[in-house]
């Protein structure tokens, strides 16, 4: 879906305030990036830090930062469970999710409930009209 210009695939769930999304894969195992307006809001992304694979993560964690020139990210979510996977491509290389937000998932969790997942974070159809309000504001 597109919105002012901006992808929103119509497969992932989306946390509209903190413009972060979410793919479940197999296994009880999540992705996360950030999204397409999200990475044009931020502008140009040089520094990405995450948890370390392994690590337990809980609300209160901050799963992973971003860095611009403009703006520092520390991205909490309302989730529990396991570091199942970080990004090394993305960490080495944060532009990529200025160039490809949806191919540049950022860190992946192993989680043990993933209907808590679909009640958390919003499809695209319920989130548009958030996106929509933010786009038309930051757009120039």
């Amino acid at each position: 879906m597109k919105i002012l210009g901006f992808t929103f695939p119509d497969d992932l769930l989306y946390e509209p305030e903190k413009h972060v999304w979410v793919r479940i894969e197999d296994n009880n195992v999540i992705s996360i990036g950030v999204t397409d307006l999200g990475q044009y809001m931020a502008g140009k992304i040089f520094q990405v830090t995450a948890k370390q694979k392994g690590e337990k993560v809980n609300g209160r964690s901050v799963l992973f930062s971003i860095e611009s020139a403009k703006w520092i990210g520390k991205f909490r979510l309302p989730i529990e469970g396991e570091v199942f996977d970080v990004n090394e491509e993305v960490v080495k290389n944060p532009s990529l999710i200025n160039e490809r937000p949806y191919d540049s998932w950022i860190i992946r969790i192993r989680i043990e409930d993933v209907d808590i997942i679909k009640r958390t974070f919003k499809p695209i159809q319920e989130a548009y009209k958030q996106f929509e309000e933010e786009a038309k504001r930051v757009v120039r």
